[in-house]
């Protein structure tokens, strides 16, 4: 889980064990501001699949991280995905 704290609150994005579960060939980043869910990205295209009004700067901020780390998010999301099978 990566935080980042700036001046205008917190912003996180994070795998969540909900959504590997729900949709295993399907990796997904949620992405929340102070605290509320405000969008939901794809890992594998970065499309948005849940926008609960983000403005322009969410978006393009949320890809910006994303795509800095998104090797490492799939990575993390395929072990959680065989975890889960083999549990």
């Amino acid at each position: 889980m990566r935080k980042i704290v700036g001046t205008f609150g917190e912003s996180m994005l994070e795998l969540s064990k909900e959504d590997i579960k729900n949709n295993p060939d399907k990796p997904q980043v949620r992405f929340y501001d102070d605290g509320e869910l405000i969008g939901i990205f794809s890992l594998e295209t970065l499309d948005v699949l849940y926008d609960n009004d983000m403005a322009d700067y969410d978006v393009r901020f949320a890809k910006k991280e994303i795509s800095r780390n998104r090797e490492n998010w799939l990575e993390t999301w395929e072990d959680y995905v065989k975890g889960i099978a083999h549990a």
